[in-house]
């Protein structure tokens, strides 16, 4: 029997109750309701366009096949209690619903196949004894040869080996046929006993358990499947891209403002911005500020932070003194698994970590002010420094800069470009500056584009510009960074 049919015994599929005011849950629901009935005559329902987070791969993705359907045992198996608990994680595919939706629900079906698979190819040893399904988006992995855990490792916040379940599952993308796309995973750290051993409430205990909190609300809004099929093709052009070597990184640096019209000072860092490479015939280069949005909007901004934060630190480890930057998401900034190998990093080499400057991304309301605490705390105690950007514009992240007391503030371009208008917006540019400077010791005024916009950033009182405008001036270490306009590496 090949490994792809060999279908770990579920345990008795069980629905959780929704969770008061998340909205997510309701969907998950019917979605099971027609995998059971094998997805015979569905009526859709009309879900809101959610936020989602999966990975990135390359092209080809997994194996073209019959859809085989799961074994649904008709009554629950015995409880469990007394039974030997080895460490065990969940894994649960969040946007199931929405695949089901957009793409269909053989191609959702497959996407729960493909997991599974990808499950037992690389992290399992023995199917029956170390994997089981509790639904079609949740999985329980005990500890195992393939998938070593010490209970005490399962007991801790972020986790390496769970980082390892997020990178090895969502590497490609899920194919069948013509049709692609990315999934969301979570995974988390479950107390589930042995498979086989668990009751009726002990299944719907570790569904809740395994299902992610949302930290957005839900927009009802007609046509979200048109922009979610959007969005998910510039994903994979993005992942494409990124997996042949064609995401480049272009370095622009944050520098000191020139003292009475001399050269400018040593730049305080360079900050990596991405944008793919075309191949011939192919698509128009996408650059971070197209393709960002899009990633946030599916949820898919973790992953690429999360190889962005690789590319970065290999640059760093080429030695030479030049700080760097590496921009993420407010939906990054947060301490869990996905940065758990770079804070175990950080903590061990400070004298890289004292080169890293990490600057997190406005958006219309940062997801959870604590957590983000917490990350900034993390990455100041290995010895980063903190940067909140796009501060005072339209996302408005006042309480962020209270919160998280940032080393660097970068100001929103649209100040200096208001600043060009009239004589309020370079009151308003110098206002603001004079605001920043009670939250941090180091204020960037951002979006130079001319000289006249250096001109009224100085006259304003900045110590540190950055923009297309500034004139390449500042050396970059050797063998670290290209030379240039903008630093291509």
């Amino acid at each position: 029997m090949a490994v792809r049919d060999r279908v770990t015994s579920p345990v008795a599929l069980a629905l959780p109750t929704p969770r008061p005011g998340h909205v997510v849950r309701s969907i998950v629901a019917p979605m099971v309701a027609r995998l059971r009935a094998g997805f015979d005559g569905i009526r859709r329902p009309n879900l809101a366009a959610p936020r989602h987070a999966p990975p990135f791969a390359p092209r080809g993705g997994p194996r073209e096949g019959p859809v085989a359907q799961f074994p649904v045992p008709s009554a629950p198996l015995p409880s469990g209690t007394g039974a030997p608990v080895r460490a065990c994680a969940f894994v649960f595919i969040a946007n199931l619903p929405q695949l089901m939706e957009v793409y269909g629900a053989e191609f959702a079906l497959h996407a729960s196949i493909e997991i599974k698979y990808r499950l037992l190819t690389s992290f399992v040893s023995v199917a029956d004894a170390d994997l089981a399904m509790l639904r079609h988006d949740c999985f329980l992995l005990w500890s195992n040869p393939a998938f070593p855990v010490e209970d005490a490792q399962a007991r801790q916040g972020a986790s390496a080996r769970l980082e390892s379940l997020l990178t090895g599952l969502g590497g490609m993308p899920v194919q069948l046929r013509d049709t692609r796309a990315l999934v969301q995973l979570h995974v988390g750290w479950s107390d589930a006993p042995s498979p086989g051993r668990m009751s009726q409430a002990e299944v719907e205990l570790r569904l809740w358990a395994a299902q992610p909190a949302p930290d957005f609300q839900l927009a009802q809004t007609e046509g979200w499947q048109r922009l979610y099929r959007e969005d998910m093709e510039v994903a994979l052009q993005v992942s494409d891209a990124l997996h042949a070597r064609r995401l480049a990184i272009e370095w622009h640096p944050v520098v000191g403002a020139p003292a009475q019209a001399a050269a400018f000072a040593a730049p305080l860092y360079h900050e990596a911005r991405f944008h793919t490479e075309g191949e011939p015939h192919a698509a128009a280069a996408l650059r971070s500020e197209l393709f960002m949005p899009c990633l946030q909007r599916l949820g898919l901004v973790r992953t690429f932070d999360h190889l962005a934060a690789g590319r970065v630190v290999r640059q760093l480890r080429l030695g030479g003194t030049v700080r760097l930057g590496l921009s993420i998401s407010a939906q990054s900034a947060r301490r869990d698994h996905w940065w758990a190998s770079l804070m175990v990093l950080l903590r061990r080499e400070p004298e890289l970590a004292a080169r890293l400057v990490v600057e997190i991304a406005g958006e219309p309301t940062l997801p959870d002010l604590e957590s983000v605490r917490d990350f900034c705390l993390q990455l100041q105690l290995c010895g980063c420094r903190v940067a909140i950007k796009h501060f005072g514009g339209d996302s408005g992240n006042l309480a962020a800069a209270k919160v998280c007391r940032p080393d660097i503030i970068k100001l929103d371009p649209v100040f200096i470009r208001r600043a060009r208008e009239d004589r309020f917006g370079r009151e308003l540019l110098e206002e603001m500056l004079a605001l920043c400077g009670s939250f941090a010791p180091s204020i960037v005024v951002d979006g130079i584009e001319r000289e006249e916009d250096i001109r009224m950033a100085l006259e304003a009182g900045a110590e540190w510009l950055q923009g297309c405008g500034i004139p390449a001036g500042a050396p970059l270490h050797e063998g670290t960074l290209a030379r240039g306009p903008g630093g291509r590496a």
